[in-house]
C-alpha cells in the first residue's frame, strides 16, 4: 500500500514479524477483528497485523499533524535523504519523525547523543552470552541492517571526532565496516553492512552546530561544515500558534477553554525575544502545568511546573505575565 502526503507517495512498511494484508492479498478472519470494513486486524497475535514490529512507534490519535513540516519530512524520506530537524526544546521535532513513522508502519532506531556517545553505543561491540562471545550491532548499524528510520536525538552533543567516523556512513550509498577481533579467539571479524532500501537518517537538535551564543544549550558541540553538508536539508520547527497549542491542551488535558487559550497566551509572552529569558516555556511546560492545574490550586500547579524551572530573574518576569493574562499574583 502507499500513502500520498503532499508531492511525495511513500509505501507502507511490512516486517518479518507480521505480514501485511495489503500484500498478502488475503482477508483477516481473525476474531478480534470485529469491524470487518477495516483492512487491519487490531489484534497483536494475528498473523496479519501489520504492526508487529517492536519498534514502530505508537501512534497518537490526538496529534496534531503540522502540515508543511510533515510534507517536506515525507519528500526526504521518499528521497532517502538526511535530514536535520533544529529548534527548541519541545517543538515536535521527534514527534513529528515518530508519528509519520507510525502512520507508515516504519520501524524506528532511536539514540541521544551526549559527551559519552561512544563507537560501541551507535556501531557495536562483543558482549558475552552465556560461555561465548557475540556481536550486538548499535544503533547505526541495527538501523542499516533492517531499513528503520534512525533518530539521532541531540546530534549538537556528539564529539567532533565521533562525528567524523559517521561520515562516511550518511554519504549516499554510504556503508559501514565492522572490523574487529574477536576477543577470544583472536580471529578477524569483519563485514560491510550496506544500507537497506528502507534505512533513512533523521537528527534533531537546538543548534545547527555553530555554537550557542545565548548559553541556552550548554555543552552543544560545533559541528563543522563537512557534517553539516551530510544532511541534504535542514528543517526549522518553531513553537506552535497560540491557536494550536491551546487545541493540543484541550486534547490531552481536562481544563477549560478559556484556561488553556490563557495558558497558551502565557507561553507566546514568555517566548518574547525582547525578554530574553533563559527559561524555554516549551510545550511539555505547557502539558505539565495543565495536568497539574486539574488536580491542585492556581498557585502551586503555576510553581511547580513553571516558577520553580525559572531562574530568579527570569521569575519576576514570568509572575508579571501571569498576573497580566490570568490575575494569578504570585508574591513571593
Amino acid at each position: 500500500m502507499e500513502l500520498k502526503i503532499g508531492n511525495a507517495t511513500l509505501k507502507m512498511q511490512s516486517y518479518k514479524e507480521g505480514k501485511c494484508i495489503f500484500e498478502s492479498g488475503k482477508s483477516c478472519t481473525h476474531p478480534a477483528r470485529k469491524d470487518k470494513k477495516k483492512k487491519l486486524c487490531p489484534e497483536k497475535t494475528c498473523s496479519h497485523f501489520i504492526g508487529n514490529s517492536p519498534l514502530v512507534p505508537v501512534y497518537d490519535k490526538k496529534y496534531l499533524i503540522p502540515e508543511k513540516e510533515l510534507q517536506i519530512m515525507a519528500l526526504a524520506l521518499e528521497a532517502g535523504d538526511n535530514v536535520l530537524c533544529v529548534g527548541p526544546p519541545g517543538t515536535g521535532k521527534s514527534t513529528l519523525i515518530k508519528q509519520l513513522a507510525a502512520i507508515l508502519n516504519w520501524g524506528v532506531e532511536q539514540f541521544d547523543c551526549s559527551e559519552e556517545t561512544s563507537s560501541t553505543k551507535i556501531i557495536g561491540q562483543w558482549i558475552i552470552v552465556g560461555k561465548s562471545m557475540k556481536w550486538a550491532d548499535g544503533h547505526i548499524t541495527s538501523a542499516m541492517r533492517n531499513g528503520y528510520i534512525l533518530i539521532e536525538d541531540e546530534a549538537d552533543f556528539m564529539r567532533p571526532e565521533l562525528r567524523g567516523e559517521i561520515h562516511g556512513i550518511m554519504e549516499q550509498g554510504g556503508t559501514l565496516t565492522l572490523s574487529a577481533i574477536h576477543p577470544k579467539t583472536g580471529e578477524m571479524f569483519r563485514e560491510v553492512v550496506n544500507k537497506h532500501p528502507s534505512f533513512r537518517w533523521v537528527s534533531t537538535a537546538n543548534t545547527i552546530g555553530q555554537g550557542d551564543d545565548n548559553f541556552l544549550f550548554h555543552g552543544v558541540k560545533y559541528m563543522n561544515a563537512a557534517a553539516r553538508d551530510r544532511y541534504e536539508i535542514i528543517i526549522r520547527f518553531n513553537y506552535k500558534s497560540i491557536e494550536d497549542e491551546t487545541k493540543i491542551l484541550l486534547s490531552k488535558t481536562d481544563i477549560s477553554t478559556s484556561i488553556a487559550q490563557k495558558m497558551a497566551s502565557v507561553a507566546y509572552a514568555c517566548r518574547s525575544p525582547t525578554l530574553n529569558l533563559s527559561f524555554q516555556f516549551s510545550l511539555r511546560r505547557l502539558l505539565a502545568w495543565a495536568k497539574y492545574w486539574s488536580k491542585l490550586n492556581d498557585e502551586e500547579s503555576t510553581r511547580l511546573a513553571i516558577l520553580n524551572f525559572c531562574s530568579a530573574e527570569d521569575a519576576f518576569q514570568v509572575k508579571a505575565i501571569l498576573k497580566t493574562h490570568m490575575n494569578i499574583d504570585i508574591t513571593d
